[in-house]
């Protein structure tokens, strides 16, 4: 449907960019509308980030034409961007976490009045507070928050901060990549609203998320790119995930949450009265082989925090921990190891991977016994055969062993953790947030990887805040609330409502 060119915000024809050896947009070419909320969606590679760079002024575009408001413009820096009212929310955390609120919006950006005849200026901190005052009030009325600094506020109200910092600066565009990431389900749903509101007051919104979820729920439009190439723009109403995910994975992908009937075997862990003070309270769980078992939760309900415990991460106060039946003493992940645990941690770059070792250094660092020699040396060619087999088997994407793992997608450092902890030979893997920013083809093959692990007799401990992929993947599910496990379900038991009943404390 033809829209007039008066409702066309911004406008991108034919935008290409290049870096070494990597052509990264190749002719990419839609349109903004007002008022919308525009997905922009794709696998990790096809090109998003480095378009809304482009957009942001992080980045020159090497050709193509962008139009704002039917003008012509070239946006050199980040400031050209936001005299042009379009303002960038990066899936990373920007603001200053010792600084206050108001200090994070005008950082670098004051409000001086003269003083002393003009010889002298002073931060007028009165009218920097009003102001944000008045964009505050849009969304919270708890406006001492103001006067904290926002690393006592939590994840929620840190990005309502970035949105007020966007909207501080006249935005008529606000580009949100990830913005969800750090959230719990309630408080996206509180991020949704916030959005809805944007839209309302006539902002435009440019939303990147792999959680399909969320694009159904806000988006108007969704814009889909692959290898660097724009695929086409569809109305949310017209498509369903089926069809979104084939777009952007060039194949058919179905039923991509579902986990395969896999014989159930012996009990292969027990956690027996685990308790960590003021943390976590009587902890008591079970997994046989074969079985995917699922831990839901808000955030702050103790999830990770069982995880980390179980594995001697963090001390616990009482409990025990059995292997096959046999009590093993964990104070430590070495411990865990040795007692054929896993952890693939949520925060990967900080606690999974080296990420300047290189691939096969990251895969052999946690049974290095296999490949050193008896006289203490490292078998380097042996090394090297080992993460060659991981790699196959993983289809890991990397150009050789040898690449540092910061180079590699998410999901390819994803595959590397995963390939880690395969070497230890464990008997029961746990996973907190294992597809947390990683695109859906991606997704797909970690999850066939976990499938393959379980249908081989493994166990499988899963943390997600993705109540689909936790119904899909788990036979059963534990829900916390505040330290303690409140509710088991079945497979069958399992909706979203009943979940969030009890991760929410509603069942009391």
């Amino acid at each position: 449907m033809a829209v007039a060119d008066d409702q066309v915000l911004v406008s991108l024809k034919g935008i290409t960019k290049r870096f070494p050896g990597v052509l990264a947009l190749d002719n990419v070419s839609f349109d903004v509308r007002k008022g919308e909320v525009l997905a922009l969606v794709g696998e990790n590679g096809a090109g998003k980030s480095t378009l809304i760079k482009i957009l942001s002024g992080l980045y020159r575009k090497d050709g193509g034409e962008i139009q704002v408001r039917g003008e012509t413009v070239d946006i050199q820096d980040t400031k050209d961007a936001q005299k042009l009212g379009i303002s960038t929310i990066f899936q990373e955390p920007t603001l200053a976490p010792h600084l206050t609120a108001v200090q994070n919006l005008y950082l670098g950006r004051e409000i001086v009045t003269p003083v002393l005849g003009r010889a002298w200026h002073s931060m007028d901190e009165q009218a920097m507070y009003h102001e944000t005052e008045k964009l505050y009030r849009n969304f919270f009325d708890t406006l001492e928050d103001l006067q904290r600094p926002v690393n006592e506020l939590g994840a929620l109200k840190n990005r309502v901060i970035e949105i007020v910092k966007a909207l501080s600066v006249q935005a008529s565009v606000v580009i949100m990549d990830e913005p969800t990431a750090a959230l719990a389900e309630h408080e996206r749903e509180v991020l949704f609203d916030f959005i809805r509101m944007l839209k309302e007051q006539g902002v435009s919104v440019i939303y990147v998320s792999h959680h399909l979820r969320e694009l159904f729920l806000l988006a108007d439009r969704m814009c889909v790119m692959r290898d660097g190439k724009y695929v086409a723009t569809v109305n949310k109403h017209e498509t369903s995930v089926d069809e979104l995910v084939s777009m952007m994975v060039g194949r058919e992908v179905t039923n991509y949450i579902v986990k395969e009937t896999v014989p159930v075997g012996k009990e292969v862990l027990r956690v027996s009265n685990l308790s960590r003070s003021g943390v976590l309270s009587d902890i008591n769980l079970h997994i046989r082989e074969g079985e995917i078992v699922g831990i839901a939760g808000l955030a702050g309900s103790g999830r990770t925090e069982t995880l980390r415990a179980v594995v001697g991460a963090d001390p616990i106060s009482s409990g025990t921990v059995a292997i096959h039946g046999r009590t093993c003493q964990i104070r430590s992940p070495h411990d865990a190891i040795r007692a054929g645990i896993g952890f693939l941690p949520e925060n990967r770059k900080m606690h999974g991977v080296l990420l300047e070792l290189s691939v096969s250094q990251n895969i052999t660092m946690a049974n290095l016994e296999r490949v050193v020699s008896r006289r203490l040396v490292l078998r380097k060619r042996k090394e090297a055969q080992i993460a060659e087999e991981f790699v196959k088997r993983l289809r890991i994407k990397t150009p050789s062993v040898n690449q540092k793992v910061r180079f590699l997608s998410g999901g390819n450092q994803q595959k590397v953790i995963l390939a880690k902890w395969l070497f230890t030979q464990p008997k029961v893997l746990f996973f907190d947030e294992p597809t947390q920013g990683i695109d859906v083809g991606a997704k797909v093959e970690v999850y066939s990887l976990i499938a393959e692990f379980v249908r081989k007799g493994g166990g499988v401990l899963l943390v997600s805040s993705e109540l689909p992929e936790l119904m899909g993947l788990c036979d059963r599910i534990y829900v916390m609330h505040k330290g303690e496990f409140v509710k088991e379900f079945t497979r069958k038991e399992a909706t979203e409502e009943n979940i969030m009943l009890y991760a929410s404390g509603g069942h009391r």
